[in-house]
């Protein structure tokens, strides 16, 4: 499907079976299936390039805005707008993994040295890390709901344990 006009940034699907593109276009658009085929149900226009999108609860999804400054935007999937908005947070723009949801609700968003855990219950950014020896933070995984890996521009992985609402630093190679 060609709805898009310019790089499309991430393509997620949803629990309910829909998918979600996000694109440089500073458009998003929302699909349904139709007879095993996608179709285009609706799209949002933004305010700056899209892109990474997660789902963050069952009728939201969360995605990055960048229009000369990094803003997160968590959109209500049932009434079509915006619930709330976050700036200036560090994020590796356009990349797949650098949003990340752990347990207790918990966004992870990471970025230029900094790993971001934000509160999808209130909306509100818990704490920001600061990551010694790294660059861009490309990549973040959930190995299990007390593990969290990163990688990084520098070439490093580094092994996070999830307490509570922080993150501690185990292990780094």
């Amino acid at each position: 499907f060609e709805y898009h006009t310019d790089i499309v940034t991430k393509v997620i699907e949803l629990k309910n079976k829909k998918l979600v593109s996000c694109s440089c276009d500073k458009s998003i658009i929302f699909y349904n299936k139709d007879n095993n085929e996608y179709k285009k149900e609706y799209s949002i226009s933004t305010n700056g390039h899209n892109g990474p999108v997660i789902q963050t609860k069952d009728n939201e999804i969360c995605y990055h805005e960048n229009n000369n400054n990094s803003i997160i935007c968590f959109f209500d999937l049932i009434e079509r707008k915006i619930i709330n908005k976050i700036s200036n947070i560090s994020i590796s723009y356009y990349l797949y993994d650098s949003m990340l949801m752990i347990p207790n609700d918990l966004l992870v968003i990471t970025g230029n040295n900094k790993i971001s855990i934000i509160s999808v219950n209130t909306y509100n950014l818990i704490r920001t890390i600061d990551v010694p020896d790294s660059s861009y933070i490309y990549s973040t995984i959930l190995l299990n709901k007390n593990m969290l890996l990163t990688s990084d521009k520098n070439k490093k992985i580094k092994q996070w344990k999830i307490d509570g609402d922080n993150l501690q630093l185990i292990f780094k190679k």
